[in-house]
C-alpha cells in the first residue's frame, strides 16, 4: 500500500486540489496516486482501459448502494454507469466498447490523409464522418474540398492529443 495524504472532507464543502480525487467507494478526498482508500480500504482504479479490464469486479461499485458511486471530481453521488459527472464534468471511466468503429484514430494519420487524399474526403472516411466524405467526393472536381482538407490537416496537427481524442475517438 502506498503512502497517501488524507484530505478529510465529509460534507464536500472544501474544494478539491488538482492532485486530489474522491474515493469511488466512500467519497473521501485522497491523493491522485492513492491505490487504496485509507478510510474504507477500497481499491482506487486508474482511469485507463487496461486497469478496468484487469479487474474482475466493477471498479466503481459502491459498497452500500447497488447503482451509485461518488464522482472522482466533486464527490457528488452519480450513477455507476456515468462516463462523466453531470455536476462537474469530470471523467469517471473509459467505456469498454470494442468494435471496428471505436478504435483510436491518429491525428497524424488524419492529417496525412487530409493532405494527400483530402480532396476526395479520405480523412473524413478515416475519422468516421462518412456523410462528409461523400460530400467531398461529390464536389472533388471543384477543388474546394482539397482546399478545405488542407486547412483541416493543419488544424489536426495543431490540435492537442486530448482535444483530438475527445472529438474523433
Amino acid at each position: 500500500m502506498s503512502e497517501v495524504t488524507i484530505f478529510n472532507n465529509p460534507n464536500n464543502t472544501q474544494s478539491r486540489a488538482a492532485d486530489q480525487k474522491h474515493c469511488f467507494s466512500c467519497g473521501l478526498l485522497v491523493h491522485n496516486s492513492a491505490t487504496q482508500c485509507p478510510k474504507c480500504g477500497a481499491k482506487q482504479p486508474e482511469l485507463s482501459l487496461g486497469a478496468l479490464q484487469a479487474t474482475n469486479e466493477h471498479p466503481l461499485k459502491k459498497n452500500n448502494a447497488s447503482n451509485l458511486v461518488y464522482c472522482r471530481g466533486c464527490g457528488d453521488s452519480i450513477h455507476e454507469t456515468a462516463l462523466s459527472c453531470p455536476n462537474c464534468g469530470a471523467q469517471q471511466k473509459i467505456s469498454n466498447t470494442t468494435n471496428a468503429y471505436s478504435e483510436n484514430k491518429s491525428k497524424v494519420a488524419a492529417a496525412i490523409l487530409a493532405f494527400l487524399l483530402g480532396g476526395l474526403g479520405g480523412h473524413k472516411f478515416y475519422l468516421g464522418q462518412i456523410g462528409l466524405g461523400f460530400l467531398y467526393l461529390l464536389f472533388f472536381w471543384t477543388f474546394i474540398p482539397a482546399i478545405i482538407a488542407f486547412i483541416e490537416g493543419i488544424i489536426y496537427l495543431t490540435m492537442s492529443e486530448e482535444e483530438f481524442a475527445r472529438k474523433y475517438n
